[in-house]
């Protein structure tokens, strides 16, 4: 399973594409199946990308973020996935 507290240690420090890293490993392991959460760690593996993306002065990180917020409902479906999107919402990039 992804290890969301070092995910948010690393974003908490700025290191968005090692936090990417963190969620996609496990991200990579449930993706083709039909995992529930599947798309739960796609969208958490994006808002870091965003970030990183904003970080490196790339436009398209408005758009990246904006997959993270299209699965909005899915994170409200367990407390640890609100934790985590509460604690993302405040690095929003825009």
């Amino acid at each position: 399973m992804a290890n969301f507290e070092l995910f948010k240690e690393l974003i908490k420090k700025g290191k968005y594409y090692e936090a990417h890293e963190v969620l996609e490993e496990y991200w990579n392991t449930i993706r083709k199946t039909d995992n529930p959460y599947k798309n739960v760690y796609r969208g958490f593996i994006n808002a870091a990308v965003a970030l990183e993306l904003k970080k490196r002065g790339r436009d398209r990180y408005k758009y990246v973020w904006k997959t993270y917020e299209k699965y909005r409902n899915l994170y409200l479906k367990e407390d640890k996935f609100i934790e985590i999107m509460e604690f993302l919402d405040k690095f929003r990039p825009f």
